[in-house]
């Protein structure tokens, strides 16, 4: 709705500033299945437990979106006037398996970028995360939405019109997943690590 009414500056201005909020109030917590599958991955979790959080996760993010879709009925602003349960359309704007690719190269640079704000505590590490992923929703934004995030995208963007299922599940839930597994591989292969820490590679 912010996109659509306000434009693609002001929906980053927003993304920019909850994700902030984000990690200021609730800290580590996540809402986002593929950490789960990065923990299974490095041996932190097991796949069963990382199922169950997933699921959970899934579930609330559903019944959220059903609960703003009551907020959005009593039409208390004119931008929400008619669009509480009105047909949706899809944001892929492009092929599928490009979509896929947009989502999951786009994740994997998040995480990665992440992952080094996380490890070298910058002054203004998560403005400069929030930056980072807000930049790469907006790149994506007119190809596939650039929501990297299964649960957001099927909280509100499942059986729209314009996407089967399993293309909805391809771009993105197998995208980005798969994007946040490789970027476990990619963030410690050597000419990353040496991007990140060039000063240990000339202490050693």
């Amino acid at each position: 709705i912010v996109a659509e009414n306000f434009g693609i500056s002001t929906y980053a201005v927003y993304v920019f500033c909850l994700t902030i909020w984000w990690s200021q109030n609730w800290g580590e917590a996540t809402a986002c299945p593929y950490i789960h599958l990065e923990d299974v991955v490095q041996g932190k979790t097991s796949l069963r437990v990382a199922a169950l959080k997933i699921w959970a996760e899934l579930t609330g993010g559903i019944l959220i979106y059903r609960y703003v879709q009551l907020l959005w009925s009593l039409e208390l602003v004119e931008t929400h006037e008619g669009r509480a349960f009105g047909e949706c359309s899809t944001d892929l704007q492009i092929p599928v398996l490009f979509g896929a690719l947009v989502e999951g190269i786009a994740t994997c640079l998040w995480r990665v970028a992440s992952k080094a704000v996380s490890d070298l505590e910058p002054r203004f590490g998560t403005a400069i995360d929030s930056f980072i992923g807000t930049a790469l929703i907006v790149a994506a934004f007119n190809y596939s939405g650039g929501y990297f995030n299964p649960v957001l995208a099927t909280s509100l963007k499942y059986g729209c019109h314009g996407n089967t299922i399993i293309e909805h599940i391809v771009v993105y839930w197998i995208g980005a997943c798969c994007g946040a597994i490789a970027s476990v591989f990619v963030y410690e292969l050597p000419v990353v690590q040496n991007l990140v820490f060039p000063n240990r590679i000339k202490r050693d």
